[in-house]
């Protein structure tokens, strides 16, 4: 039987089956002065704390190799210490969304500076990040986000990622971090060599049932490829990531207490409340597709015709499963809307990405898992793995 918050709230689900995230925003700013879902979130919101995680622990294993003895000029010799800029596009994954979330409104929070793939607060004993790894082999690095703000503030730097964003934004995105490498301060754009993360396809996969025409994967992963078109006919020096997207098809397990319940109408209806089994089993299928057409895309060796150039494919996220506590989804890796990524998760995300990196193509582990602490380049193998290099 509903609540009586539910059907004050009715209304405004209608157009949730549909919504966008300014639609999910909206909502969130009326929730914020309705008492009984404030009553709802601060009951629930102990169920996402993690008073005992100190998120740099253990201390970072590796010793601090140094640069190349000369900057190289293959992107295929690139050592962890040659990286010189960062930068990050995709949607509110890595815009930091909801990290830090005390409030309703606190969900629309932007926490850049702790998104795993860009954010640059404190130090890796603070919050494990791609940028504050890479700070233990460069103090110099450039690029990355601080503290909070939009995409529009100083805050972000070189981090484009938008909330709401799909594989569609990715043009304007690309667009966008080509002109912002031109004009970041003490960027040398022609010289530096640059790490950039790709991480989008998620809110596509979450609007799948309402027009599997229109985001299916041959749509998706032209959209991608016009994107990552963009950034090797403009930048120089570049080694891309390009993450495989999450499963979205298991947020039918996350449907915990009135907000995030609610919340899911708007952020992700197709995954969180499918029409049926075989629907839920049509999403997961979308989501291999995307992976396997990314997958096709990279080997195809379209971005392999330059020696400064590369994209990589980085699967960690392929076979992981919710992480569980007692038999039930642990959500202290779940910010308090139940769908974005907790200070957590965005510290386990950032390692299981740099262990990719320095994981040989072809021998990437697929799946991460609660405690897992970085790897480290050897004297052997020194370098960022790339689909050449890999075949040595």
């Amino acid at each position: 039987m509903m609540t009586p918050t539910y059907i004050l709230l009715a209304a405004g689900l209608v157009a949730a089956c549909h919504g966008s995230y300014d639609d999910y925003r909206a909502w969130l700013s009326q929730a914020a002065n309705n008492v009984t879902l404030q009553r709802d979130f601060s009951k629930h919101l102990h169920l996402f704390r993690d008073d005992n995680q100190h998120y740099g622990s253990p201390p970072f294993p590796c010793n601090p190799a140094p640069r190349s003895d000369a900057t190289p000029t293959s992107v295929h010799g690139l050592r962890p210490a040659d990286i010189q800029v960062v930068a990050a596009l995709g949607d509110s994954i890595t815009a930091g969304t909801g990290i830090t979330a005390c409030t309703i409104v606190g969900l629309l929070w932007q926490d850049r500076g702790l998104s795993w793939s860009i954010g640059g607060d404190g130090d890796f004993s603070y919050q494990p990040t791609i940028p504050n790894i890479l700070r233990k082999f460069n103090p110099n690095l450039k690029g990355f986000s601080l503290k909070s703000g939009s995409v529009r503030s100083k805050n972000a730097h070189l981090d484009l990622a938008v909330p709401g964003a799909k594989s569609e934004d990715m043009v304007e995105q690309a667009e966008s971090l080509i002109e912002r490498l031109k004009s970041e301060p003490g960027v040398d754009f022609k010289n530096d060599w640059k790490l950039i993360t790709i991480f989008i396809g998620g809110n596509d996969l979450c609007d799948y049932c309402d027009d599997e025409g229109r985001y299916n994967s041959s749509n998706y992963v032209q959209r991608v490829q016009k994107a990552l078109d963009i950034l090797h006919a403009g930048i120089p020096r570049a080694f891309v990531n390009l993450v495989e997207v999450n499963h979205v098809d298991e947020m039918k397990n996350l449907n915990v207490g009135l907000v995030c319940s609610v919340a899911h109408l708007f952020i992700c209806r197709c995954g969180a409340y499918p029409g049926s089994d075989e629907a839920s089993k049509q999403l997961h299928q979308a989501t291999d597709d995307y992976d396997i057409g990314l997958e096709k895309l990279v080997a195809s060796g379209r971005y392999d015709d330059r020696d400064d150039f590369t994209v990589v494919l980085q699967p960690f996220f392929r076979e992981t499963k919710l992480p569980l506590k007692d038999g039930k989804p642990d959500l202290t890796f779940f910010s308090p809307d139940c769908f974005h990524f907790s200070r957590r998760a965005h510290s386990a995300a950032a390692i299981a990405l740099w262990n990719n990196m320095i994981q040989p193509v072809g021998e990437k582990r697929t799946s991460w898992s609660p405690g897992q602490s970085p790897d480290c380049p050897t004297e052997d193998n020194p370098y960022l793995f790339t689909n050449k290099n890999s075949r040595r």
